[in-house]
């Protein structure tokens, strides 16, 4: 990690969207809007009233992705590593198709994730010159965390009575892509963390797990979440890690 005034700069000079990056990031947030936005609670389909709920809920998924990538190159940026959103063809063929096949009542993100790439001057100097599978996979995990801490923002805001059914479907937009996001699986932000450190992806994956349980329960705790993670943190060290070693 580097300090304030260095991380400012390369914030300056390195913070940027590639074009072939803004594309993906367009396909990939029109085809979960559509997933998201396939069936909207009419009995009968009204071009206007959809037209508005797909427009409403592109918005929620592109601030979604905002947070989401921003904090990936943030963090990518703070240890000499860029990173850039690289849509998956399958997965995303895999997303439309699942919206048709549910009717749009479970909806399957898998339209891509993080990828990553040297910066041969930023890296001078950081432990394990190069790409390394640590770095990698907590870069690909502070991405979902950035969903979840939003999440509990928006959900802070609809239980204060403002706007509470926007800002509801906000909080549940952002907690179902930081889960899928999380999932092991190639061309993911999962997939990195789940190979660097097993121990460390339990972790974070616990977090959004034990966070959601307790968001279907009604209660709304990042704190309650964290110490839950940490519980099932130690189980899993316990039962399976120690057997696995």
């Amino acid at each position: 990690m580097v300090n304030y005034a260095e991380l400012k700069y390369r914030i300056r000079d390195f913070f940027v969207f590639s074009p072939r990056e803004m594309r993906d990031l367009f396909i990939a947030m029109a085809v979960i809007t559509f997933a998201f936005a396939y069936d909207d609670g009419r009995e009968t389909f009204e071009l206007a009233s959809w037209a508005f709920n797909y427009l409403k809920i592109f918005f929620i998924v592109a601030l979604a992705f905002f947070f989401h990538e921003s904090a990936h190159k943030i963090m990518g940026l703070s240890v000499g590593i860029r990173t850039e959103y690289k849509l998956w063809t399958l997965g995303t063929y895999i997303t439309i198709l699942c919206t048709f096949l549910f009717q749009g009542k479970i909806v399957i993100i898998l339209t891509g994730g993080v990828a990553f790439y040297h910066m041969v001057i930023q890296r001078l100097g950081h432990f394990r010159y190069g790409l390394n599978l640590l770095s990698c996979g907590l870069i690909g995990a502070i991405g979902p965390l950035a969903n979840l801490i939003m999440a509990t923002l928006w959900e802070t805001l609809a239980l204060n009575g403002i706007m509470p059914d926007f800002f509801h479907q906000m909080t549940f937009i952002n907690l179902y892509y930081a889960v899928f996001s999380m999932l092991p699986l190639p061309n993911l932000d999962g997939i990195s963390l789940f190979f660097a450190s097993r121990m460390n992806y339990v972790f974070f994956f616990s977090i959004l797990l034990c966070y959601i349980a307790l968001f279907v329960l009604g209660v709304y705790s990042l704190i309650w979440a964290l110490i839950l993670a940490g519980i099932m943190w130690a189980l899993y060290w316990y039962y399976v890690e120690q057997k696995i070693r």
